[in-house]
């Protein structure tokens, strides 16, 4: 019998604003699973909880419905293993566990903790039905004893590193599934449209491709979800997610992970949308993360490059971080709006719930949540406009806004972090 696996979050989900202000980390994604559910791929069908912070946690139960939420229930005799959500390779993790006997810390490289494992004469201290905190206290309870297994497993430290793993986490999810899709059916490939290495293809239930589109997996594969459409003039290049009930208007997308029930055209690289992202028009998006419910105007346009080609620095909480990469684009909150013409310089960050005005170069390195404006001065955007935009633009998907995301919203538009629910072995 596997371990219980429950992912949690440490201090550090700050460092992926404005990314985390309404998720956890290991709800984010690089290829096309989110981090928590790439422990499919080391552990066969593994059973898995979520610790959320407290005020994320009834979002999270709706979104994920299958993972019990700030619950573990584990079975007669099972082990416990914490992760950390941040985690970016498992590396050697199966093997220090084969031999625990003790309550061991998991750590990688420069003594991170990875996680921590509670093996089954410990989890006898624990309720069957506990919560993360309980595992906690016997934790600390048995600190002097604890045992340290030291791996080459590795983090996430930052937004940006997300994004440089987009083409191997793609390839590596789409092996993974590939093995467990069923024949889908009601595909309609239309004379006209072309696939490259259509072994390197998924195309799920119901998906359309229209004439003059292509599919070209060639550099890598690419998994089309259910119910997507495909128009002409669309050109995408693999590895290449795209998520269920999406329409693809014409443009080019390459090595980019777009979540369920987005609009895109023009052309995006190197990104990820999380979910219901409008980019419909013409305008470039590259080596960029983009929250849900973000709109882009016409032409809307970000930099990820340097004319000099100088590694790009980007700003962390205030303080300049140098990335190491010649390559990084925009970072973007949820329920961000940008009007049309916008262009948005290298490395910027926008918060959550913004909306900024085209025809000008943002060149601000960090927009705070619930501003209103652009780099010629900014307002606060007040909650309840900002709400009411949200739920009209919530209803044209056909979803309605919860009282719990409402409540989230307001707390962050009055500067309220909780942090209650951070896990720390």
């Amino acid at each position: 019998m596997g371990p219980r696996i429950c992912f949690f979050e440490d201090e550090q989900f700050r460092q992926f604003f404005p990314l985390t202000y309404l998720r956890p980390v290991y709800c984010l994604r690089a290829g096309i699973l989110p981090l928590f559910r790439r422990a499919e791929r080391y552990f066969e069908r593994p059973e898995i909880s979520l610790s959320a912070r407290h005020d994320l946690a009834a979002m999270v139960t709706a979104e994920h419905r299958d993972y019990p939420v700030n619950i573990i229930q584990r079975q007669e005799h099972q082990a416990v293993l914490f992760l950390n959500g941040r985690i970016r390779s498992y590396g050697s993790i199966l093997e220090a566990l084969a031999g625990a006997r003790l309550v061991t810390r998991i750590v990688g490289r420069d003594s991170e903790l990875i996680g921590v494992f509670f093996p089954e004469e410990f989890t006898a201290d624990v309720p069957k039905v506990a919560t993360p905190e309980q595992y906690q206290a016997v934790y600390a309870a048995n600190r002097v004893d604890v045992s340290v297994a030291e791996t080459d497993a590795s983090l996430y430290n930052w937004c940006w590193d997300l994004v440089s793993d987009i083409d191997q986490e793609i390839a590596a999810d789409f092996a993974f599934l590939q093995d467990k899709s069923r024949n889908p059916q009601h595909v309609k490939v239309y004379s006209g449209a072309y696939t490259i290495k259509p072994e390197q293809i998924h195309l799920g239930n119901n998906v359309e491709m229209l004439p003059g589109s292509l599919i070209d997996a060639s550099r890598g594969p690419v998994y089309i979800g259910d119910n997507t459409r495909i128009e002409s003039q669309v050109a995408i290049y693999g590895p290449c997610y795209v998520g269920p009930n999406s329409i693809l208007v014409a443009g080019k997308l390459s090595g980019s992970s777009i979540g369920h029930t987005c609009r895109v055209g023009g052309e995006v690289e190197e990104s990820v949308f999380q979910a219901y992202v409008n980019k419909y028009h013409a305008g470039f998006i590259g080596h960029a993360y983009v929250g849900a419910w973000v709109n882009f105007g016409a032409m809307t346009t970000n930099s990820d490059l340097k004319n000099n080609y100088s590694a790009i620095a980007v700003s962390v909480g205030g303080t300049m971080i140098d990335t190491g990469s010649i390559k990084v684009g925009s970072f973007v909150g949820d329920h961000t709006k940008f009007g049309i013409g916008t262009l948005l310089n290298t490395g910027v960050k926008i918060g959550v719930c913004c909306n900024i005005f085209g025809g000008t170069l943002v060149t601000d390195r960090e927009v705070p949540s619930f501003k209103w404006g652009n780099s010629a001065g900014y307002q606060t955007y007040r909650f309840d406009q900002a709400i009411t935009t949200i739920r009209r633009t919530a209803e044209r998907r056909a979803v309605t806004l919860t009282q719990d995301e409402v409540s989230l919203l307001q707390k962050l538009s009055e500067g309220q972090i909780n942090e209650h629910g951070i896990l720390s072995f």
